[in-house]
């Protein structure tokens, strides 16, 4: 489950430090449910103890308390790189990178398509485009591994509400 797409007006951030201890446990309890697929072994208890080492800011909305995109990715590496987690399964792959995961997927399908009509056609004979076309119809095994770990869901950064 994604945070709700909420415009500036709709989102309230509210400073560790000045949290609740209940909005601190809502907080917990959405990131463990962001992370489960990250860290399928780390208990709930593990990750409150990291979350308040962290002390990220909370962020409020009427859909509820939340994290920002960016802080929960912070939190994300200081997990993997904590004696919590001795390793990473799956890996954790940016926006950016599973964006370009897709955009490489997408090529494949258009070259796979496009080789039967270059073949028929008068641009058989062009040895760069044939070979763009071939090496894309390949694919990217990079790219593969990125869209087979990742869930692929659009992430949510805010900005500053004021």
């Amino acid at each position: 489950m994604q945070p709700a797409t909420a415009n500036r007006l709709d989102l309230r951030a509210i400073p560790y430090r000045w949290a609740t201890p209940g909005q601190h446990a809502q907080a917990v309890l959405w990131v463990a449910e962001h992370l489960h697929h990250h860290f399928p072994t780390l208990s709930v208890t593990a990750l409150s103890e990291a979350f308040h080492q962290f002390q990220p800011d909370l962020w409020e909305s009427r859909a509820g308390i939340d994290l920002d995109y960016v802080d929960l990715a912070r939190l994300t590496q200081h997990l993997a790189h904590s004696s919590l987690v001795p390793e990473l399964d799956p890996p954790i792959y940016c926006s950016d990178a599973c964006y370009l995961a897709e955009v490489f997927d997408y090529l494949k399908g258009v070259a796979t398509g496009l080789r039967p009509e270059l073949e028929a056609g008068p641009l058989a004979h062009n040895a760069q485009l044939v070979a763009l076309i071939e090496r894309l119809a390949i694919g990217n095994a990079v790219a593969e591994r990125v869209l087979r770990e990742t869930s692929n869901k659009p992430q949510r950064t805010t900005t500053d509400p004021a």
